[in-house]
């Protein structure tokens, strides 16, 4: 492989907010090292030597954006732009690596449906959240483990919600609930609340509705200081899910008189 490493453009006081791009030529695939912050400012720069990339490699383009600090729609824009030329020559362009601020903005904005990701940061492996808008109503979808290390990826959701009137979230790929992702849980529900948006969440699993029911057993209804209403309400959720769970596998099951004669 040659390496062919970019400047950074001038005008940028610190090194880590500098935006340089280093390309690496390998026989099939050319590889991008992308680093700083990518801002309406730098999407040029960027545009220019990615573009550059992609003509040098026959099979596509690998971008590796996990030194990316910030990155802003300019800097999605010229992903999304780059894909769709890859595509019409018929390349590939893939992001072999994500930083967190990158992953957040690709889940908020929905482009995770579109680019080709193989490198999720550590924490994103944890909790995944797909976020789909319908007008005011926002469907969540959290995959994975809700834990004391992985609750902030609520926070960056929290940044998305400007005209958002109900959230609903979809909890049946959220395998795993512990009390730091439940306290992260209760105070997102409860930031939702202060802004007028009514929040509701189903199909929970098993694991996490139990987490909810033992929170319940230790945070009695009297115990005024405790976050007992919106845990009760998370509590019914997930009660009613389960009703409607049974209720559906008895209607599913055939009554002995429908059944045929021996």
């Amino acid at each position: 492989m040659t390496s062919d490493p970019r400047l950074p453009h001038a005008g940028a006081d610190h090194a880590d907010s500098v935006l340089s791009v280093v390309v690496e030529q390998g026989p099939r695939r050319v590889l991008a090292r992308v680093r700083g912050e990518i801002d309406m400012d730098d999407a040029d720069h960027l545009r220019e030597d990615l573009t550059a990339a992609l003509s040098g490699g026959r099979g596509g383009l690998d971008v590796d954006l996990a030194a990316v600090t910030f990155c802003d729609s300019s800097g999605l824009h010229v992903l999304l732009d780059l894909n769709r030329q890859a595509l019409q020559e018929g390349k590939t362009l893939v992001l072999t690596a994500l930083s967190r601020p990158v992953a957040r903005l690709l889940r908020l904005t929905g482009a995770e449906q579109v680019l080709t990701v193989h490198g999720w940061p550590a924490n994103a492996e944890g909790l995944r959240i797909t976020v789909r808008r319908y007008g005011p109503t926002m469907h969540l979808a959290p995959a994975g483990e809700l834990r004391m290390a992985t609750r902030s990826a609520l926070d960056d959701v929290q940044a998305a919600l400007d005209g958002v009137d109900v959230v609903a979230c979809d909890m049946r790929d959220l395998v795993f609930l512990d009390v730091g992702g439940l306290q992260g849980l209760l105070d997102f529900v409860r930031r939702l609340d202060a802004d007028g948006i009514a929040f509701f969440a189903y199909d929970w699993q098993p694991q996490p509705r139990q987490t909810l029911d033992l929170a319940d057993e230790v945070n009695p209804p009297a115990d005024t200081g405790r976050p007992t209403r919106l845990l009760r309400r998370l509590q019914d959720f997930a009660t009613a899910a389960r009703m409607a769970g049974a209720a559906r596998a008895r209607k599913d099951v055939p009554s002995r008189a429908a059944l045929p004669p021996r």
